[in-house]
């Protein structure tokens, strides 16, 4: 660790220490991962974990989640809500996100409450600053407080400590909850999200990192990320589906699928 990240990161403990007792909303993602390794390490006594698992949370962050709990000597609580229950948030409109985080923060919220936290934090980080999130202002509303952000902290820096604390999470691929597959207006349902999960997770299976399988009028496509997409190209020679991925999509219940693997543009899908 540098002089300049030993510095942000006293900044950062010292800044927590004001926010009393803290319950952190653990997705395991990158961040919250850094925001609880941090609590884990300087204030062990004061802070806890809560983690809400729902249909929209994609199968790699909800295995990170098991599996970095148990690494933190923290309490953790586990929640489960459908938000999908809300049709505000099943309508999936340009918004749905602030429904979303409204209705999920609400409950944290109100399990923190009942441990006896002061506060309630999220992983956001200055980097969603330049980002559309309808979903931070629904946490600003209820009172979340982001002290990544607050203290200026970047994912690229959070990484770097991940990795010199042996958390392997450290170089986990960007995740979105698995409503942005779907675009805005079409409705959401439990089957189309479903599909998606299990069509990621096959290609995951198969050594394939920062993939997206889209439902774009109900046709399923598949984007993927430089490395990913260079990957198609070596197996079929083009930018396109090997005919064994596009027989297990049908066997999931795709109807249509796009056989032209495209480029996966963070943020695409943003309203």
């Amino acid at each position: 660790m540098n002089q300049k990240q030993q510095e942000k990161l006293v900044a950062l403990v010292e800044h927590l220490r004001t926010l009393g007792t803290i319950a952190v909303g653990f997705s395991g993602g990158v961040d919250s991962t850094f925001l609880a390794a941090v609590c884990s390490r300087e204030l062990p006594q004061a802070s806890m974990l809560i983690h809400l698992t729902t249909p929209l949370i994609g199968t790699p962050e909800q295995a990170s989640f098991k599996e970095s709990a148990s690494s933190f000597d923290l309490p953790v609580i586990e929640l489960h809500l459908d938000p999908l229950d809300n049709p505000r948030v099943a309508a999936n409109p340009h918004n749905r996100c602030y429904h979303c985080k409204h209705a999920a923060f609400g409950a944290i919220i109100q399990a923190a409450r009942e441990h006896g936290a002061d506060t309630v934090v999220d992983g956001s980080n200055a980097d969603d600053t330049t980002d559309y999130r309808p979903g931070m202002q629904a946490c600003k509303e209820l009172g979340v407080r982001s002290p990544l952000l607050e203290c200026g902290w970047h994912k690229g820096e959070e990484r770097e400590l991940l990795r010199e604390w042996d958390y392997d999470v450290w170089n986990m691929p960007a995740g979105a909850c698995l409503a942005t597959r779907v675009p805005c207006g079409e409705p959401l349902t439990h089957e189309k999200l479903d599909l998606v999960r299990t069509c990621e997770d096959w290609l995951h299976t198969r050594g394939f990192r920062q993939i997206r399988a889209r439902l774009l009028a109900g046709e399923l496509q598949i984007q993927a990320a430089p490395a990913d997409l260079h990957r198609f190209e070596q197996q079929t020679g083009d930018a396109g589906l090997p005919q064994e991925a596009i027989d297990a999509f049908r066997g999931f219940g795709a109807k249509s699928i796009n056989p032209v693997v495209a480029p996966y543009i963070h943020g695409s899908m943003n309203g």
